[in-house]
């Protein structure tokens, strides 16, 4: 049986045609990721594959890092969330909490005073008359609603659903609930997960759109589409669409699966270096770790559960920037002039010119401006906004000062943040990349307007310009290296996560990592014998493009070994076609109390509390609720209708023999091949 395998990452977009009976890879392509029409990457990786194997292929999957970049550079559709539940004055009061989670802006969240029943004494449904008669007001600058209840297991989640049928009636916009997302109890992360859900649902679905008329114009539109989630499974088109915070990490997820495959190696921290981000995952015995307690992923902390990965802000489009005279690299993307070198005749000239005039600056006035997306006749943006895209639409990429000229901007007060942030328009500069191509690591696109950066940058600073290539090289080797460093502690000491955050032990790092340099040049004769060093007993195995440049240098600083294998710059997409189709679900059967006795049992189901009396019923209850559920939730997840089901019940006590606080009832369907 074959299948096709499609990662669609921030820089590149790759595919490979794979063997799901043989395990073996028959075909790979590769190529750039176009952000502004996704669907032309995605058709030439497709072209590149041989036609005869891509008429045969009968699954297709899909792994992406757009999720996941969106929340690292901290982008996304404009969203709102309701929340039923709580009066205004508690968000007021919960704001600095809020923003520990990642929700910095407490005017993205609607209030909706309400008390669910079976829990106060004097139940409230919310103003539903009210919410249908505003509704269209409190979200008219929204791309989508995210819903969320406070207790939703007094009632099911009643309001929710409540809310939910409101809103589609009186909005034409994407809406999701967190009933779909997570049951999660701790209501700020249930509060940030669906937000950020809301925010991508937008991005998902021009995703999904994409890759839908790709397979329509090839006549591949009858195999069927799945797309990889956080924990590295397989999911239906629906439910991305309807859960897209679940493809959090999914590009690292596939990665991890893709780098195991294509190693074949036990235990190991997987590094797949991207053009956005380097992303870190740890597996032990051919199992990825996981996360404990939902992922965190750039500014926020989620309720969703997924691989206990580690994004950090460094791939081969990492910008490149200087500050007070010295070269450092920041954490957002930008585009490769060399790439935009290629597309836009004027950038090379545009860039000697500024290098002829022996013109420096504090600021980065090497750097251009890029329209991404078009945003004529859309509201919500000023008029500033609305001039500065129709210019870029007009003129095409702009280096800084002619963008200043042409927009009549301030260049200390740009006023470009939102539509940067919103991934409208995008700046383009040095990166890694750009050096790959300088120096003959990377093949594919001319050195031209990387030389004439390179001059302009040994203007800025206090270095000559045949040693910025080696420095730019040795800040991407050192960010990796504490990155890595910081994750394999966090893992050694999992008790002692808060200590070992990277923000934590950053001055250790930077001198383990000076004592490892030292140790790269010296022989082991002059080397003192009180070293402060890091060893790690794990191998490192490199995926993405760009890993072969840096990964043995990082595994040799850190003591170990650093393995590429072949066909590592595909392997997400091998991750993506060789996933696993699972869904699992847990349903709770809670004990409740009257002093020290026992009463009764609750359960949720059908949107209501049931409570049972007896324990052997209130479990048989439970049971016959988590298949239930997991039959839909199999079918959501797009695992067939007969997928092997597995029930299981657990106990949880306060201690092993101490007061029963609950039964879970652990459901667990898998696809079953058909024969």
């Amino acid at each position: 049986m074959l299948g096709i395998g499609i990662d669609t990452g921030g820089t590149c977009t790759d595919a490979v045609i794979y063997d799901l009976d043989t395990r073996e890879i028959l075909a790979t392509g590769k190529t750039q990721t176009t952000k502004s029409n996704l669907e032309i990457g995605i058709g030439k990786v497709l072209d590149q594959l041989p036609q005869d194997l891509l008429m045969k292929a009968e699954s297709f999957a899909l792994s992406t890092t757009l999720a996941t970049n969106a929340c690292v550079e901290n982008k996304g559709s404009r969203a709102k969330l309701l929340l039923i539940g709580a009066a205004p004055e508690m968000i007021q009061r919960l704001s600095k909490e809020l923003d520990g989670y990642g929700i910095n802006d407490i005017s993205q969240i609607i209030a909706l005073d309400a008390k669910p029943e079976n829990l106060f004494s004097n139940p409230q449904d919310p103003d539903w008359d009210e919410l249908k008669k505003i509704a269209p007001e409190l979200f008219a600058d929204c791309d989508s609603v995210g819903i969320v209840q406070t207790y939703p297991n007094a009632n099911g989640g009643r309001f929710e659903m409540t809310a939910l049928r409101i809103l589609q009636e009186e909005l034409t916009i994407p809406l999701t609930i967190a009933y779909d997302i997570s049951q999660e109890t701790d209501i700020l992360k249930v509060c940030a997960s669906t937000l950020l859900n809301a925010r991508l649902i937008p991005l998902i679905a021009e995703f999904m759109g994409a890759v839908h008329h790709v397979m329509q114009q090839r006549g591949l539109d009858h195999v069927p589409l799945s797309i990889v989630r956080s924990d590295g499974t397989l999911m239906s088109e629906e439910m991305a669409r309807t859960c897209p915070v679940e493809t959090l990490l999914c590009g690292p997820a596939a990665s991890v699966i893709g780098g195991c495959e294509l190693a074949q190696e036990k235990t190991a921290i997987v590094v797949d270096m991207g053009g956005t981000t380097t992303d870190l995952a740890y597996v032990r015995n051919n199992d990825p770790a996981m996360a404990p307690s939902g992922i965190m992923i750039g500014q926020y902390k989620t309720a969703i559960k997924g691989l206990d990965a580690q994004a950090t802000s460094l791939g081969g489009d990492t910008a490149v920037r200087y500050q007070n005279g010295k070269l450092f690299l920041d954490t957002v993307r930008v585009i490769p002039i060399s790439i935009l070198a290629a597309e836009c005749g004027h950038v090379v000239n545009d860039l000697k010119k500024m290098v002829q005039e022996n013109h420096t600056h504090t600021r980065w006035i090497h750097e251009f401006f890029v329209l991404q997306k078009d945003i004529e006749g859309k509201a919500g943006y000023n008029e500033y906004e609305h001039r500065v895209c129709e210019i870029l639409r007009e003129k095409g990429p702009l280096i800084m000062r002619d963008f200043l000229k042409e927009t009549g901007g301030d260049l200390y007060h740009m006023g470009t943040d939102r539509l940067e942030q919103e991934g409208v328009i995008i700046r383009s500069g040095l990166t890694p990349t750009d050096i790959m191509i300088l120096k003959g690591d990377f093949q594919g696109y001319d050195d031209a307007a990387v030389k004439e950066m390179i001059r302009f940058f040994a203007l800025n600073l206090a270095e000559e310009e045949d040693a910025l290539p080696d420095l730019i090289y040795d800040a991407v080797v050192k960010r990796m290296y504490k990155s890595v460093a910081a994750f394999a502690l966090r893992h050694a000491f999992p008790d002692k996560e808060d200590y070992y955050a990277i923000e934590n032990i950053e001055p250790m790092l930077d001198s383990c990592y000076e004592q490892a340099r030292i140790r790269e040049v010296l022989p082991p004769e002059e080397l003192e014998d009180a070293q402060l060093a890091l060893q790690l007993p794990m191998a490192l195995i490199g995926i993405g493009a760009p890993i072969h440049v840096f990964l043995h240098r990082v595994a040799k600083l850190l003591g170990t070994r650093g393995i590429v294998p072949q066909c590592a710059h595909v392997a997400n997409a091998v991750g993506a076609i060789a996933g696993k189709r699972i869904a699992r679900l847990d349903i709770p059967v809670v004990a409740k109390y009257d002093g020290y006795s026992i009463i009764g049992y609750t359960v949720v189901a059908d949107c209501k509390q049931h409570m049972i009396k007896r324990r052997e019923e209130a479990v048989e209850f439970g049971r016959k609720t988590a298949l239930e559920e997991i039959i839909k939730r199999a079918q959501f997840q797009g695992l067939g209708d007969d997928p092997l089901i597995e029930i299981e019940t657990e106990e949880v006590r306060i201690q092993p023999s101490g007061v029963l606080l609950e039964f879970v009832v652990h459901a667990k369907a898998e696809y079953r091949k058909q024969s």
